[in-house]
C-alpha cells in the first residue's frame, strides 16, 4: 500500500539525508527566508548608498517635532491632513535625496575631513562647553540625550564638514547682494504707477444682457460643481468646558486668604522705582540745552527745575518730569536699563542717545519688591482661587468624560448624567459652514463629524479637544453625501450665475473696443456704462483695487506707450491704462531711512540668492548621481500615513 510505501521510506538513508539538509538549511538561512520572502524596504538608492525606510522615518519625525515646537497645538491638525503628511513625507526625502546626492559628489572629487577638523568643530560647539571650556561630560551626555553615540555623532559632523567644504564657498559667494541690486530692488519696490481705470459693472448691463432658458440650462450642465448640495452630518453632543463649571462654583473668604498665603508668588509686585525723565529732541539746539543740563547737574540743580526749563517732553516736563512709578520693562529697553542701574534716590544718569533724542533719567525712590496685604488682594485672589477650582474641577471631569463616553459607546446619555450636562443636537452640519452655535463652527468639531470611522460607526467620538479649557464628544446619527441638486430646484441660481457670466462678457468686449479706439485716438469718449477715474495711484499695497488687480497692473509693459490690461476689479470688469511711472518713497525721506530700507531689500536678496546657489549645487549634485526611486518602498510608508491621519 501507499502509506506502507512512504513509511519505509522515511527510514530510508536517502530520506535521511534530505532531510538534515532541510534542517540545516533552516539553521543556516532563518525560518523567515522559507516562510516570508525578503522585500526592499529601501525607498531611494543613490550610487552604492541606500536611504532606508528607518532614516526616512526618523528624520520625518524630527521634522514634525519641529511643526510642533513652532505651531503648538495647530501642529496635530495640520498633521491629521492626508495630503500635507504626504508631501511633507515627501519634501523630506527628496531634502535626504539632496544632501546624500552632494555628500557623494563631493566625496567622489577626493575631499577629506580629517579627525582633528572633526574633534575641533565639537570642542568649539557653545552647547557642549562649561564656563567657556569644552566638557567632555556634557559632550557625552547630550549626544546620549538624543539617541546618538559619541562616533555616530562625530560621523554625523564629519559628513556636514564635508558638504559645507564644498557648499560653503559658493553659497557664501552668491549671497553678497551688490548695492545696485539692492538699490534696485528697493526702486522696483518704491515704485507707483498712475492709471487711467475704466470699468463696466455687469448689473448696469440687465437692459442689453438677457438670458434665455436654454442658456441658464446650458450653463447648469456645463457647471456641476457650482450646484451641489454639500455633503451633511447630523449629531448629538456633549460639550465640558471651564467657564461653564466656573459658573457653578463658589470661593468664601476663607478659600480666597488660603489661596492666597499658598501662592504668594502670583501676587507678589515687582520692585518699582519712582523716576523722572528730561528729553532734549533732535534737532537744532539739542547739543547746547544737553550741556546746560549737564552744567546744572554738577552745580547742585534740582532736576525736576531742569526739566520744566529744558524738557521736551510735553506730558511730563510741566511736573518736574514726574514719570511716577515704574517696573523694569515699562520704559523703553535703554532708559529701563538706565533707571534700574542707579543705585541711589538722587542718582541721575549719564545722558543717553536714541531715535528720538537725548535723554536724563532720574531716581527719586525705590519700592522693593513686596506682597500686600491680603486685604488689598483680596478681589483678586477670590478669582485666582475660583480658576484654580474650576481647572481643577474640568481636568477631574475631562477624565471621566473620556471614560464614560468610552464605557457607554453607543448614546452619550450615560456621558451626560455622569457630567451633568445635557445632550444637545446639531441639526445638518456641513464641512466649513459658519454661523453656528459654538462649538459646532470649530474645526476641531468638524473635522470629527466627517471622520469616516465617526460617520460610519454610529458611536461615540474620541474626546475633542476644543483649546486649552473645553472639550466635546460627539456621536453622528446620520451622514448625507455630496449630490447634484436638480435643475429645477435651483433654476433660479442658474440664471444668476449665467447672467453674470454673459454680462462679464459683454463687459470686456466693451472694454476690449474701447482700448482699441483709445489706441487709435486717446482723447476718444467712454462709451455709456464705462465708469471712469482718470490719475488713479497704483502702489504694491494699494487698498482701493484689489490684490489680483493691482499685481496685474505692475505686470503691464513700459512700452508701448499707454500700454494697458483688462481684468476684474472686485465685482468690476476693469481697463487700466497706464500713463506714468513713478517712484512712491515720501519727498524729504532721510537717507538714513532710504539706507535701512535697501539694507533690509539686501538680505532679503542674499538670502534668496543663498537659496537659489544651494538649489542648483544640489541639482548638480543629483545630475552626476544614479538614484534610482522604490516605489513600492515608497507607498508603503505613504499608506502607513494614511492609517494614522484615519
Amino acid at each position: 500500500m501507499l502509506s506502507d510505501t512512504l513509511r519505509e521510506g522515511a527510514h530510508g538513508r536517502i530520506f535521511k539525508i534530505l532531510f538534515w539538509i532541510i534542517i540545516l538549511s533552516f539553521i543556516f538561512a532563518g525560518v523567515g527566508n522559507y516562510l516570508i520572502p525578503r522585500l526592499n524596504t529601501d525607498p531611494v538608492k543613490i550610487g552604492d548608498f541606500k536611504i532606508t525606510a528607518s532614516d526616512w522615518t526618523e528624520q520625518y519625525n524630527r521634522e514634525t517635532q519641529t511643526l510642533q515646537r513652532n505651531y503648538g497645538p495647530q501642529a496635530a491638525t495640520m498633521l491629521e491632513d492626508k495630503e500635507f503628511v504626504h508631501e511633507l513625507h515627501m519634501k523630506v526625502l527628496e531634502s535626504m535625496i539632496d544632501q546624500v546626492a552632494l555628500n557623494g559628489a563631493t566625496w567622489n572629487s577626493g575631499i577629506r575631513i580629517g579627525d582633528e577638523q572633526v574633534k575641533d568643530v565639537i570642542r568649539r560647539t557653545p552647547a557642549f562647553q562649561k564656563d567657556g571650556k569644552f566638557s567632555n561630560d556634557i559632550y557625552l551626555a547630550s549626544v546620549r540625550n538624543v539617541g546618538q553615540s559619541p562616533e555616530s555623532y562625530a560621523e554625523q559632523v564629519r559628513v556636514m564638514l564635508l558638504a559645507n567644504t564644498v557648499a560653503d564657498p559658493v553659497v557664501n559667494a552668491s549671497a553678497a547682494a551688490l548695492p545696485y541690486e539692492s538699490a534696485t530692488l528697493s526702486s522696483l519696490f518704491e515704485q507707483q504707477r498712475r492709471v487711467s481705470l475704466y470699468s463696466v459693472d455687469p448689473l448696469a448691463l440687465k437692459d442689453t444682457v438677457k438670458v434665455s432658458e436654454d442658456e441658464a440650462k446650458a450653463f447648469y450642465d456645463a457647471h456641476h460643481d457650482a450646484f451641489m448640495d454639500p455633503a451633511k452630518v447630523h449629531f448629538t453632543y456633549v460639550v465640558l468646558s471651564v467657564d461653564e463649571l466656573r459658573k457653578s462654583l463658589n470661593v468664601s473668604d476663607k478659600d480666597a486668604e488660603d489661596y492666597f498665603n499658598m501662592h504668594q508668588d502670583e501676587f507678589t509686585l515687582p520692585e518699582s522705582r519712582s523716576a523722572s525723565h528730561i528729553l532734549i529732541k533732535n534737532g537744532e539746539g539739542q547739543k547746547e540745552k544737553v550741556a546746560k543740563v549737564e552744567e546744572g547737574l554738577k552745580t547742585g540743580k534740582n532736576f525736576a527745575d531742569l526739566a520744566r526749563e529744558y524738557s521736551d517732553d510735553p506730558n511730563t516736563a510741566k511736573d518736574g518730569g514726574a514719570l511716577g512709578d515704574v517696573t523694569e520693562g515699562k520704559l523703553a529697553d535703554n532708559l529701563s536699563k538706565a533707571l534700574f542701574a542707579l543705585k541711589n534716590p538722587g542718582d541721575v544718569s549719564e545722558v543717553i542717545y536714541d531715535d528720538y533724542g537725548a535723554h536724563f533719567i532720574c531716581l527719586n525712590g525705590v519700592t522693593a519688591a513686596h506682597v500686600p496685604p491680603f486685604a488689598d488682594m483680596k478681589e483678586k485672589a477670590r478669582e485666582a482661587a475660583l480658576a484654580a477650582a474650576a481647572r481643577k474641577a474640568y481636568d477631574e471631569q475631562a477624565a471621566k468624560l473620556a471614560d464614560v463616553s468610552y464605557e457607554n459607546p453607543d448614546s452619550l446619555d450615560a456621558t451626560a448624567k455622569a457630567l451633568n450636562v445635557k445632550v444637545q443636537d446639531s441639526g445638518d452640519v456641513s464641512y466649513g459652514q459658519q454661523g453656528l452655535e459654538w462649538p459646532l463652527s470649530t474645526q476641531e468639531v468638524q473635522k470629527a463629524a466627517f471622520k469616516e470611522e465617526n460617520r460610519t460607526s454610529n458611536q461615540n467620538s474620541q474626546v475633542i479637544s476644543l483649546g486649552d479649557g473645553a472639550a466635546a464628544v460627539i456621536n453622528v446619527s446620520k451622514y448625507s453625501p455630496e449630490k447634484l441638486l436638480p435643475y429645477d430646484q435651483v433654476k433660479a441660481k442658474a440664471q444668476e450665475l449665467a447672467y453674470d457670466d454673459k454680462a462679464s462678457a459683454a463687459a470686456v468686449k466693451i472694454l476690449s473696443d474701447y482700448e482699441k479706439a483709445l489706441k487709435a485716438d486717446p482723447k476718444a469718449a467712454a462709451p455709456e456704462k464705462v465708469q471712469v477715474k482718470d490719475d488713479v495711484v497704483v502702489t504694491r499695497g494699494s487698498q482701493d483695487l484689489s490684490p489680483e488687480f493691482a499685481a496685474r497692473v505692475f505686470a503691464i509693459p513700459l512700452k508701448p506707450e499707454n500700454s494697458g490690461i483688462i481684468a476684474k476689479n472686485g465685482k468690476l470688469e476693469s481697463l487700466a491704462v497706464l500713463r506714468k511711472v513713478e517712484n512712491s518713497a515720501e519727498e524729504g525721506s532721510d537717507e538714513k531711512t532710504k539706507q535701512a530700507y535697501e539694507s533690509f531689500v539686501a538680505s532679503q536678496l542674499s538670502r534668496f540668492s543663498a537659496s537659489r546657489a544651494q538649489e542648483s549645487l544640489y541639482k548638480g549634485a543629483r545630475g552626476i548621481q544614479d538614484i534610482s526611486y522604490n516605489d513600492d518602498a515608497i507607498n508603503m510608508v505613504l499608506k502607513q500615513d494614511n492609517s494614522a491621519a484615519e
